[in-house]
């Protein structure tokens, strides 16, 4: 690998998140399960993007949070989680508002503080 190779992705920790992340979950209230990666799921994923595989999908909008759940028929659910200043790791990867994190799925579910089930 070149030594000026530059990175994929910035990764940050919780201190540097400015605001509240959204997850799409399957109902409300959400399961450990909603905040499982889809490596941990045993879901197929690309492999070449092992990074995203193995951590959790967020937005830093609600309204991208439902429209994409909408547009891919995903969950029910719209879970509202504050991560900032908790022990995490974060990286925007990826479309508009799109962020993954990684944690253990027990702390991103004790930091959930509000779900929605949208249309």
């Amino acid at each position: 690998m070149s030594r000026d190779a530059t990175p994929l992705f910035l990764v940050f920790d919780g201190t540097a998140l400015e605001g509240l992340l959204y997850r799409i979950v399957e109902r409300c209230p959400p399961t450990l399960d909603d905040f499982r990666s889809y490596e941990a799921l045993g879901r197929p994923y690309d492999r070449r993007a092992f990074f995203k595989g193995v951590g959790v999908s967020m937005h830093t909008t609600r309204e991208r949070s439902e429209k994409v759940a909408r547009r891919y028929r995903r969950g029910r659910g719209v879970a509202t989680v504050d991560l900032r200043g908790a022990s995490v790791a974060w990286a925007r990867t990826g479309g508009r508002d799109h962020v993954t994190v990684w944690a253990p799925p027990e702390l991103l579910l004790r930091a959930v503080v509000q779900c929605d089930e949208h249309d």
